[in-house]
């Protein structure tokens, strides 16, 4: 399984342009806020009437290509949202991955393993249940250096991914859905939230229908 997150629009140069004027926070559309997810001022966010995009979304793709779950990303992929997302979806699918391929996982572990020292419960799950590593298609960009990486995350060293020389699984399945994704971007970027939840989830039946078929 894999997990990457994709932006429709640099959310980084948004907050750049605006710094000033919303303090230094970063801007996320109110109309697709939740109700129960008002509380973000803990993230630093602040809302604008004026501003009602989607700035991305998080998928979690079988290394088949199957679509497990996609959420609405407000600003920056946090690793506090990563992990509060994939504890819900996996608690609901009542399943946990054996591996987890991620770009960043390297880094991700490094919070699990800190917040599962400190007894937090959300951590201490994702982090004893799933093995995380780096797809290999971001793996020759990290560092040498890094040795907890290299040691921890390389998917070469983990006998049951590979059968001899060849990978077993699509440890880019994630990033090349977030390419399929990509082309929609301009028409979910001003949706409203009842459009943009349809044409999403419409979307995601017909790709995970049409992957059956194959």
């Amino acid at each position: 399984m894999e997990a990457v997150g994709k932006f429709f629009s640099d959310p980084s140069t948004t907050s750049e342009k605006t710094a000033k004027k919303y303090g230094g926070k970063t801007r996320v559309s109110v109309g697709h806020v939740k109700d129960d997810e008002r509380n973000y001022e803990e993230f630093g966010f602040c809302y604008s009437p004026f501003d009602r995009f989607l700035p991305g979304v998080f998928l979690v793709v079988w290394s088949c290509g199957h679509i497990m779950d996609i959420g609405k990303m407000y600003s920056f992929e946090s690793n506090k949202f990563i992990t509060g997302f994939l504890c819900q979806t996996f608690m609901r699918l009542d399943e946990y991955p054996t591996f987890m391929f991620y770009d960043k996982a390297c880094v991700f572990v490094r919070t699990l393993k800190n917040g599962a020292q400190q007894n937090k419960l959300l951590h201490k799950m994702l982090y004893q249940k799933i093995i995380w590593v780096v797809d290999r298609f971001h793996f020759r960009n990290h560092s040498r250096r890094d040795r907890f990486c290299m040691e921890n995350c390389d998917a070469r060293s983990f006998s049951r991914l590979y059968q001899g020389n060849k990978p077993l699984f699509n440890t880019s399945a994630a990033e090349q859905c977030a390419g399929w994704f990509e082309k929609m971007g301009h028409i979910l970027r001003y949706l409203d939230p009842l459009q943009a939840d349809f044409f999403l989830f419409s979307m995601v039946d017909m790709r995970n229908e049409q992957l059956s078929k194959c």
